[in-house]
Formats: structure tokens, C-alpha cells, sequence
């Protein structure tokens, strides 16, 4: 049996997954704002390149540079239709395009676990207010529709459904006649 040499190539596994520099692309000579993009950031890899087709100023960072890898492999972080320098984007949005991708992720599962919460208080206040209607109509005397609203699904949802099961319930509680047709 023959061993096998399964060889990775960081290199080309960017070029695969990142944008490699070519003749469609013209990196501009750094300006005062891409200086000061990268003391802010942190970020020293940060420059600023014309996409000659797409006719696009992007702000990019080297994964491989040119000089110092022998291939120039970028990841596109944002394109302006002009030159960042001319109107520069805000400090908030700077702070929040380059954040670090593990403090993205930590705010998106912060996201995701805060409305997962919301959905749960929701849910609760929800039965809450349906027990509430339910006692509320048992000391009316209306001791079925009081039973019916225990055991009917009961939700926040705004749809035409619960609206007009809302409304049936207020017209019970003021006496109303109710039909169904």
C-alpha cells in the first residue's frame, strides 16, 4: 500500500477564497484617511484599491501582500462609488465595519440569545393576559367563555384571527349578542 501526502496550500486555498489582485485592480497610493483608517483600526494591512471595471473604490486588507508574499491576495471589506478620502466614512461606522470577527460573532450570538429571551417574555405575558381575560370573564358570570379562552392557543400575534377572537370577547363582556353568521 502506497502512502498518501495530502499537502495544504494556505496560498491557494485564499486565492479560492479571497480576491487575487490583478490587472482590474489598481491599489492607490495611501492617503492621509487610510493612514488614519489603520492607527484607528489597528489594522495595518488596510489599503484602498480602484476597480477599473466596476469603477469602485474599495477598502480591502491583504491576506497575502505582493511584496512580502509574492501573490497579492485581498479581502474586500467595503466599496464606495468615490474615494473614501473624499467623504470619509464616520468613526461609529469604522468602529463597526472592522471590528475583529470573534467580537462580530459574539454580538450576533448576543442577538440571536436576546431575542430568543424577548420571544420567551413575550410567550409568557401572553399566557398571563390570556389568564387574565379568563378570570376576568369568570367573575363576569360568563363562566364558558371564561373556559374557553383557558383552553384556546393564545398569542400576541396581530393577525385578523386573534383580532376578531379579541373583538368576540369584548363584545361578550359588554353583554353583546354574538352570532356566527
Amino acid at each position: 500500500m502506497s502512502e498518501m501526502e495530502i499537502i495544504f496550500d494556505a496560498k491557494a486555498h485564499a486565492a479560492d477564497m479571497g480576491l487575487v489582485l490583478g490587472e482590474d485592480h489598481e491599489v492607490l497610493p495611501d492617503s492621509d484617511w487610510i493612514l488614519w483608517a489603520r492607527r484607528f483600526s489597528g489594522i495595518d494591512d488596510l489599503f484602498v484599491y480602484h476597480h477599473k471595471v466596476a469603477d469602485t473604490f474599495v477598502l480591502a486588507k491583504w491576506i497575502y501582500h505582493p511584496k512580502k508574499d509574492g501573490v497579492g491576495i485581498l479581502m474586500e471589506l467595503e466599496a464606495f462609488d468615490s474615494p473614501p478620502n473624499w467623504r470619509p466614512p464616520t468613526q461609529d461606522w469604522m468602529r463597526e465595519r472592522l471590528r475583529p470577527a470573534q467580537e462580530i460573532a459574539e454580538s450576533m450570538r448576543n442577538g440571536i440569545r436576546d431575542r430568543a429571551k424577548a420571544k420567551r417574555v413575550a410567550e409568557r405575558e401572553a399566557i398571563e393576559e390570556k389568564h387574565g381575560v379568563a378570570d376576568w370573564l369568570k367573575r363576569q358570570g360568563h363562566e364558558e367563555a371564561s373556559m374557553s379562552v383557558r383552553n384556546k392557543k393564545w398569542s400576541n400575534n396581530d393577525n385578523a384571527e386573534f383580532g376578531e377572537f379579541k373583538q368576540n370577547l369584548l363584545n361578550s363582556a359588554k353583554g353583546r349578542i354574538i352570532t356566527g353568521g
